[in-house]
C-alpha cells in the first residue's frame, strides 16, 4: 500500500508537469492490483484516461474508461460514460478565415537588404494590415492537456460535493427490551466530507453514554440494551441530527410492534416506515438497515430489495420512495416457561419431602 501511495503522487506530480510518458509507466503497473470498484481503482484509472489523452492514445483511454463503466457506483458509471462520449468525439479544425492575417514583408537585414538610393521615400509603397468584415472567430484554445485536466478536476469536485456515502444501521431485535442497535457512516471513495464532519460533532455532543469509534473513512455509534421505545426515540433523534446538519428535512421513523400470546410462544408483528422522499436527487448514497430477529422472520410484502438470510433482514433504503417494512417472527413465551419451570420445581421438592417421610431415617425409636 506504501508504494501504491508513493506512485500516485509521482504519478499525479508528473501529469501536472505534462509527463503524460512517465506518469503511465509509473502507476499503470498498479491497474491489475486494484480493482475498478475499489476507491484505489478509481484514481488510478482517472490518472491514466487523463494522462493516455494526453499523448494522444485514446484507444487506451476509452479501454480503461469501458472499465469504469462496470463499477457497482452509478456515479462512476455515468462519468465514464462521459468520458468515453468526450473522447470519441471528432476533432474539429478551425477554419483559416477565423484568424487575423499578417503580411509579412520584413526581410532579412543581412542577406536581402540592397541599398538603392535613386528611389525616393514617397514612392515606397506603405503596407497596412489587411482589415475585413469578416468575423475573426474564437481565440485560439488551450492545449489539450489542459482540457483532460479540467475534466479530471471537475469530476473531484463532483464526488467531493454530492458526498458519496454508505449508511448502514444494524437492529438486533433478538430480546424485544433488550435491543441493541449500531449505525455505521462510511465515505465510498473520498474523505469525510464538511456535512460529515458536522454530523458526527453533533453526535458526539448528544449520545455522550454510546459506544462511539471513528477513523477517516468511517464513523460508528453503538446503542446496547434499550427497549422499542428508546430505539425509536434514539434514531429519531438521529435523523433530527442529520436534518440540521445537512440541507435535508428527513422525516421521523415510524415503528409500530404488537404481539400475540400462543401461551408456549409469542408472534411479534413489526411495521417501520422511514420517508426518504427528501433524497429524491441523492441516488449516489446507499442506505441499509439490517434487522436480526430471534427465530427466521417472514415479511408480509416482498419486494425486491428486501433480503432474507437465516435470520436476518436485509432491508436496502431507495431514495426519493417512501420505504416501508412489514414482518413477522415467532419468539418463546419467556414468563409462561418460567412460570412452568418454577411449578415442576415446586412440585419435585413436595415429592422429595413425601418419599423421605415415607421411607423414615432408620433410626431406633424411642419407647411408648
Amino acid at each position: 500500500m506504501n508504494e501504491y501511495i508513493k506512485a500516485s503522487r509521482e504519478a499525479e506530480f508528473a501529469l501536472n508537469n505534462g509527463e503524460y510518458y512517465r506518469c503511465t509507466e509509473i502507476i499503470k503497473p498498479f491497474i491489475d492490483v486494484f480493482s475498478a470498484s475499489s476507491k484505489e481503482g478509481i484514481s488510478i484509472r482517472m490518472i491514466l484516461i487523463t494522462a493516455y489523452s494526453g499523448i494522444n492514445k485514446k484507444e487506451e483511454a476509452l479501454k480503461i474508461c469501458k472499465q469504469l463503466t462496470k463499477s457497482r457506483s452509478s456515479l462512476v458509471r455515468e462519468n465514464a460514460k462521459s468520458l468515453i462520449e468526450i473522447l470519441n468525439a471528432p476533432d474539429l479544425k478551425t477554419p483559416e478565415n477565423w484568424n487575423i492575417q499578417f503580411e509579412n514583408n520584413v526581410k532579412d537585414m543581412n542577406n536581402n537588404y540592397e541599398y538603392k538610393p535613386t528611389l525616393k521615400k514617397s514612392n515606397k509603397e506603405k503596407k497596412f494590415i489587411k482589415i475585413s468584415d469578416n468575423p475573426t472567430g474564437e481565440t485560439k484554445p488551450f492545449k489539450k492537456g489542459f482540457a483532460i485536466l479540467t475534466i479530471l478536476l471537475l469530476i473531484i469536485l463532483m464526488f467531493l460535493l454530492s458526498g458519496c456515502v454508505k449508511i448502514q444501521n444494524n437492529i438486533d431485535l433478538r430480546d424485544a427490551d433488550y435491543i441493541n442497535m449500531d449505525l455505521e457512516i462510511e465515505s465510498k471513495y473520498l474523505g469525510k466530507i464538511p456535512w460529515q464532519v458536522n454530523f458526527e460533532k453533533s453526535i458526539i455532543e448528544n449520545f455522550n453514554h454510546s459506544i462511539i469509534n471513528f477513523d477517516n473513512d468511517k464513523f460508528l455509534i453503538k446503542e446496547k440494551g434499550l427497549s422499542l421505545i428508546e430505539s425509536k426515540n434514539k434514531l429519531n433523534k438521529i435523523i433530527e441530527i442529520a436534518s440540521r446538519t445537512t440541507p435535508i428535512n428527513l422525516k421521523n421513523i415510524e415503528i409500530d410492534h404488537s404481539e400475540k400470546d400462543y401461551f408456549f410462544v409469542k408472534k411479534h408483528f413489526f411495521s417501520i416506515i422511514l420517508n426518504l422522499i427528501e433524497l429524491d436527487n441523492y441516488d449516489n448514497v446507499d442506505i441499509s438497515i439490517n434487522i436480526t430477529s430471534p427465530s427466521k422472520p417472514t415479511v408480509l410484502k416482498q419486494i425486491k430489495n428486501i433480503n432474507i438470510l437465516g435470520k436476518k433482514i436485509k432491508w436496502d433504503l431507495i431514495a426519493g420512495q417512501m420505504n416501508q417494512i412489514e414482518f413477522t417472527y415467532w419468539d418463546l413465551n419467556k414468563l409462561f416457561f418460567s412460570f412452568i419451570i418454577t411449578f415442576f420445581i415446586v412440585l419435585s421438592a413436595y415429592f422429595l419431602k413425601i418419599s423421605r417421610y415415607e421411607l423414615g431415617s432408620n433410626l431406633p425409636k424411642l419407647p411408648s
